[in-house]
């Protein structure tokens, strides 16, 4: 029989940790908390472990890096088992996804299963968000530290009914780390070729479906990529070349418009044009900005490699020592930012 490891990270939000963890704790045979509060929760949730005797849950103290994938490959390692099961803090499993897990774990030929998330708003009201790779041997998938990424599966993908599934429990639940996701759009800048990709991976993710991370070339991708780079090349545009304002705006309008279609809310697909200005705007202004080359040139490199390559935060020592040197300073996206920038001067004076 195979056994489930299941990972959760938390950033001062303990307590909501504490109740995932009691939910899914018969569930799991080993459970990871990546935990980056501060000293007070820290304290807090270590010693709920031992007042619970809650044996099987092993606490490690990691940076704040403002989201979970950079730190993905590195949380892996400390996972026990093969099969590992990722958790928010303000997620639980259904019913029906806690008494499949046993099969589903010895199935033969499987390496990955995509599990449909809802967003719980009332007892009697759910929203379907997407499918997502959850469930999965940590061998055969890869993060590449991007926010909001789809993680690369190397192997067979099993999609999961929709009563098999995540729930996003989104009524009382805070989310930290919201206000600080826009800081990392400003390495969200693309060429063109870069941006094509986005865009026919945003069919899939319209559509819901998890795709293992790749994208797969049907023959109305083909058709929409032929007509991208028609709309291009009478714009005299270079695939090497950023993507214009008008370009970031027609991008955030067309994928928060279809995601908000397919929910069938009006409202959000109306939200999505000052939406969409606004993002615009932000693009513009960084693209200006005192760092606005430096930051073109990391986001094609993360684009090419991720985050999580690109800072080495696949290497367990490069992520301990980092733990040590910012234990008490200043952490969340704007370390991430400052990491970087910072590795980006290092190679472009070893160029040099």
């Amino acid at each position: 029989m195979q056994k489930l490891s299941l990972l959760v990270f938390s950033k001062d939000d303990t307590e909501q940790a504490l109740e995932t963890i009691r939910d899914s704790y018969s569930t799991a045979d080993d459970i990871v908390l990546m935990d980056a509060s501060g000293d007070v929760q820290k304290s807090w949730i270590k010693a709920e472990k031992n007042k619970l005797k809650l044996s099987r849950l092993r606490i490690f103290d990691v940076i704040a890096l403002g989201y979970r994938e950079p730190l993905m490959m590195y949380a892996l390692k400390k996972c026990r088992n093969r099969w590992v099961l990722a958790l928010n803090t303000d997620e639980r499993m259904s019913a029906r996804l806690k008494e499949s897990l046993p099969k589903l774990l010895n199935v033969h030929g499987r390496d990955a299963y995509s599990i449909p998330l809802y967003s719980i708003w009332s007892k009697n009201s759910r929203t379907f968000v997407s499918s997502q790779a959850r469930l999965f041997r940590k061998d055969r998938i890869e993060f590449r530290g991007l926010l909001h990424e789809k993680p690369i599966v190397h192997g067979r993908l099993k999609a999961l009914s929709r009563d098999d599934c995540i729930e996003h429990m989104t009524a009382g639940m805070e989310h930290t780390a919201k206000d600080e996701y826009a800081e990392m759009e400003r390495f969200e800048r693309y060429t063109y070729a870069q941006h094509n990709k986005r865009l026919l991976d945003q069919l899939d993710r319209v559509r819901g479906m998890d795709t293992a991370g790749k994208i797969k070339l049907s023959a109305g991708k083909r058709a929409m990529l032929g007509l991208l780079r028609i709309y291009e090349s009478l714009g005299l545009k270079s695939r090497e070349q950023e993507v214009s304002n008008f370009d970031y705006y027609l991008f955030w309008l067309v994928r928060t418009a279809a995601h908000q279609a397919r929910r069938r809310s009006l409202r959000g697909v109306v939200g999505a044009f000052p939406g969409a200005a606004e993002y615009a705007r932000e693009m513009k202004e960084w693209r200006s900005g005192p760092h606005g080359n430096e930051d073109f040139e990391i986001a094609k490199q993360i684009s090419k490699m991720g985050v999580t390559k690109y800072l080495g935060l696949d290497n367990e020592h490069t992520v301990e020592s980092l733990n040590k040197k910012y234990r008490n300073r200043k952490q969340g996206v704007s370390l991430l930012i400052k990491l970087l920038r910072e590795n980006y001067m290092k190679s472009g004076m070893k160029k040099k």
